[in-house]
């Protein structure tokens, strides 16, 4: 944790922000795999994080704004709990760590719920995640929960604008990361196997005391953008596509791709494919400033992208003409980046329609950029990821090709020789400065002979 005075500071903006009514976060509880006392590793609700610091399961948070009370929601161990997981804390000391000067039972916290309904208060929720969430709120509230948008907006312009201390602690993730991706890179060789170099990953990320941000991706199928298995064996030719971050013991993220041929020596048509990428990255970033929307940055990569299949023949016609058509996509699916901080994709769980896009940018309905995450205005002391990307996706090109879908900007009997080819992405995190931006975390080789030379 921080220091209380931090979660403090924080909660009483988000009053200010909020101005009348109960905010109520619920914490996350423990969740069964396959029996209710054989538990998922517990992760905590990252909004309950950030204004708590308190890291356990079972919790709630309780913000009076009208009259000016913050409340810890919790039950403190029976004497039979106890004994399986030791003689924990009491809520009381808890919530004295986080600044918070009064505890309530869990029927305490029902009764009073029931009755702020009962005199008409306003009560803000935020969206659910889980049915046992949903279930307690339409419980208490007498209706299924309707989340509050003013909730949802305070929080969004808290968290997107990162404080120096969790700058560091973003950083911090990136600096168990990049000995991650390192480590990879040197075992990226013929008949090595993804699960070898998944546990050595894994390995790295436990010694730090960290854990996965988000489900690994580690595949010499790169094509498919969020495969989770690693059942491969590493062949010559092919290429391995690294999307790894760590979360480290304060529960901040970070989220690193980087591509290397297997033997780590480039041929021709993986040299041509990584340096449009490359480019595309490095272009990207050099345009980020406060101010500037992010959708005009994943457009810059776009045209970039399809400048290069243009000059290699997989493509035709004018940039700017097979971006804004969105012949590109076939080629990049997906968008440029997205915020990050506790959660990988940032607050992704409020609504990508308040985090990434507001009233003035709205997401396009094109394929491609629809998947783009964030799209609006950047800010100082964001923190986001930049991830071009080419991929050679066997199905879709199959598909698009039956169809003739812009037959007049792909040259597709050129594909056929390329079906096996695979996919590069190359990811790097970024902070938003007051003039422009700075590459957050150690350097982690991405250029081509920096690759060579490993």
């Amino acid at each position: 944790m921080f220091v209380n005075s931090v979660y403090q500071n924080r909660r009483l903006i988000l009053k200010h922000k909020v101005d009348s009514g109960i905010i109520w976060l619920q914490g996350n509880r423990e969740i069964g795999m396959n029996y209710r006392g054989n538990s998922f590793p517990f992760r905590q609700d990252s909004s309950f994080l950030y204004y708590t610091g308190i890291d356990i399961p079972g919790l709630h948070l309780i913000i009076d704004i009208d009259n000016d009370r913050e409340i810890l929601v919790g039950d403190d161990l029976t004497i039979d709990a106890s004994i399986w997981v030791g003689n924990l804390p009491a809520l009381a000391t808890r919530a004295d760590e986080s600044g918070i000067t009064e505890v309530l039972s869990t029927e305490e916290f029902e009764n009073l719920l029931e009755g702020a309904v009962k005199t008409n208060r306003d009560i803000h929720t935020l969206p659910l995640y889980h049915q046992y969430q949903e279930s307690m709120a339409a419980r208490l509230l007498g209706k299924p929960s309707n989340f509050s948008v003013s909730l949802i907006e305070a929080i969004v312009g808290q968290r997107s604008k990162k404080e120096d201390r969790e700058v560091r602690e973003i950083e911090d993730a990136l600096s168990i990361t990049a000995e991650v991706h390192k480590n990879v890179m040197l075992l990226c060789n013929e008949g090595r196997t993804e699960r070898e170099m998944y546990a050595r990953a894994m390995e790295i990320i436990y010694s730090h005391g960290g854990r996965l941000a988000y489900p690994a991706i580690l595949t010499n199928r790169g094509e498919t953008l969020h495969i989770n298995t690693y059942n491969n064996t590493l062949k010559k030719g092919q290429m391995l596509l690294c999307d790894i971050g760590a979360e480290n013991s304060m529960h901040y993220a970070s989220d690193i791709t980087r591509t290397t041929p297997v033997g780590r020596k480039f041929d021709t048509r993986q040299k041509d494919i990584y340096s449009i990428v490359l480019e595309a990255q490095k272009k990207s970033i050099d345009a980020l400033k406060p101010g500037k929307a992010f959708k005009d940055i994943h457009l810059i990569a776009s045209e970039i992208l399809a400048s290069g299949l243009v000059d290699l023949g997989l493509m035709k016609g004018a940039p700017e003409e097979i971006v804004e058509k969105g012949a590109h996509a076939l080629f990049f699916p997906h968008g440029l980046g997205h915020m990050i901080g506790m959660d990988v994709h940032d607050m992704e769980g409020l609504g990508e329609k308040y985090v990434g896009y507001n009233k003035y940018i709205q997401r396009s309905e094109q394929f491609g950029i629809n998947h783009l995450r964030l799209g609006r205005t950047l800010e100082k002391d964001n923190v986001i990821t930049v991830e071009p990307g080419l991929y050679f996706i066997p199905q879709l090109i199959a598909l698009w090709k039956r169809e003739k879908r812009f037959s007049e900007y792909v040259n597709y009997d050129l594909l056929d020789n390329w079906l096996d080819f695979g996919g590069v992405r190359i990811e790097d995190d970024i902070l938003i400065t007051s003039s422009d931006y700075e590459v957050l975390g150690p350097p982690i080789p991405k250029e081509i002979e920096d690759l060579e030379s490993l």
